[in-house]
């Protein structure tokens, strides 16, 4: 067992403790004043110890008196949550918030019911998340029991804050029964399964332009007529009234068989967008950071997101073509159900951008710093003139550390795997390289391609 798992269990423990290191500071103070008091007042026959006396009783009395006050004011409560959970069981309900997710704050709505809040004390909550990750100590705000001692309902809303844009399992709640003046506090543990998405923030940026290359019906016309591809693979065997001068004479030369190449069809419909974004990662980097992973992940999905909203918000009819496979979302809106894909997507080793990348039917492609540059430029060569290329430059989101910063990071220390200090990190990090130098190769593929491209 190594120290961090000891530790954790120690921290872990800690919580059930009740009594809160406000009392105990109160009763060191109480012991010292009662020595330094003893020492120089309290003489004896002298005529200050009956008073003194006196005042020492009513002081340890009223004191006793809240001590006990504010024992029983959080005691019940908890008690009385024990005693539910084993009759009839407590239920808890975690929702994501309608309202628009800000940077680094998800609104969650919380609701407990059946719950007592202690007389004029409060509630607290701790989520525990990803295994035995544990967020810090929250009340609800907007809570529908204050002011109300004996409703037995819960409820209000808690802005989460967390980085990573993906889908968190919440595995319980720990909650906390805390009296007025919190001296102690009394804690239980509910059981819950549930998860919610964190979902990408909207950015302004570049306009994007896209023409529709694939029609599901023949309704909407297109300004300028495109070409199709005829049957499957362009070729259809040789017949009687076909034109020799279209037989393919390699292929025959190869196998013996006399096939012919169909022409391109002109197809003045088309109306309807494909969006691919490409999660492949042909740089291996999980083991120089793993924090790296999840910023350029995050930073990725991001862009991706906006991109499609962008061309959705043109009323154009668009579908988003995922690149691994996700579980199923329900959800009546199409742009929210992609929304949820993007933001659960992962870097993977699977398809490819020649794999993924429908060159006659897609639009858009978005791409990454991870990109095989040689399979990119494989598959431009197959690629229309008017297919888009959007080029996320994952690089950029770690750029821009100034030498002035580094007298400001020695005095103000970032917090851990936050922007400022990976960025100090980047700059010695051997993945550096290999991602401008991947970067460059990209930039200079799409640079002599004909296709439209977008960097970002």
């Amino acid at each position: 067992m190594n120290f961090s798992r000891i530790k954790n269990k120690i921290f872990y423990s800690s919580i059930f403790i009740p009594i809160r290191l406000r009392l105990v500071l109160l009763m060191v103070a109480m012991i010292f004043a009662w020595t330094w008091l003893k020492k120089n007042y309290l003489i004896p026959d002298s005529s200050f110890i009956a008073i003194a006396s006196v005042f020492i009783t009513v002081t340890l009395w009223f004191l006793g008196a809240i001590f006990l006050f504010a024992f029983l004011s959080a005691v019940i409560p908890w008690l009385t949550l024990l005693f539910t959970k084993k009759s009839q069981g407590v239920t808890i309900e975690i929702k994501t918030s309608a309202s628009e997710n800000k940077i680094d704050k998800h609104p969650l709505l919380i609701t407990i019911r059946p719950v007592f809040t202690p007389a004029f004390g409060n509630i607290l909550l701790r989520l525990r998340y990803e295994g035995n990750n544990l967020s810090e100590k929250f009340t609800l705000s907007g809570s529908q029991q204050n002011g109300k001692w004996f409703s037995k309902t819960l409820s209000g809303y808690y802005e989460c804050r967390l980085q990573d844009i993906k889908e968190y399992a919440i595995t319980s709640a720990i909650i906390y029964f805390e009296d007025m003046f919190h001296f102690f506090s009394f804690a239980s543990v509910l059981k819950t399964e549930t998860s919610f998405i964190t979902h990408p923030v909207e950015v302004h940026g570049t306009p994007l332009k896209v023409k529709p290359k694939k029609s599901h019906d023949t309704q909407v016309r297109i300004d300028r007529i495109r070409k199709v591809e005829g049957e499957f693979l362009n070729y259809k065997n040789f017949e009687d009234n076909d034109d020799i001068r279209r037989i393919v004479w390699k292929i025959y030369a190869k196998n013996k068989e006399l096939v012919i190449r169909v022409p391109e069809i002109n197809d003045p419909y088309a109306s309807h967008i494909y969006f691919y974004a490409s999660f492949y990662n042909a740089l291996k980097f999980t083991d120089y950071c793993p924090a790296f992973e999840r910023i350029f992940l995050n930073h990725f999905k991001t862009m991706a997101w906006n991109c499609y909203n962008q061309l959705s918000r043109q009323n154009q009819s668009i579908s988003y073509i995922p690149d691994q496979e996700t579980k199923p979302l329900f959800s009546d809106d199409p742009d929210e159900k992609v929304k949820q894909i993007i933001s659960t997507a992962e870097w993977h080793s699977g398809k490819n951008v020649q794999q993924y990348f429908n060159t006659h039917e897609g639009s858009v492609l978005c791409i990454s710093s991870f990109t095989d540059a040689v399979e990119l430029q494989n598959m431009l060569e197959r690629a229309e003139k008017d297919s888009v290329i959007v080029f996320v430059q994952l690089s950029r989101i770690l750029s821009g550390f100034k030498y002035s910063d580094w007298i400001e990071w020695l005095f103000v220390k970032p917090a851990k795997d936050s922007v400022d200090r990976l960025k100090f990190k980047w700059i010695f990090s051997p993945l550096k390289k290999n991602i401008l130098s991947n970067e460059k190769i990209i930039h200079k593929i799409l640079k002599e391609s004909e296709v439209e491209k977008m960097i970002l």
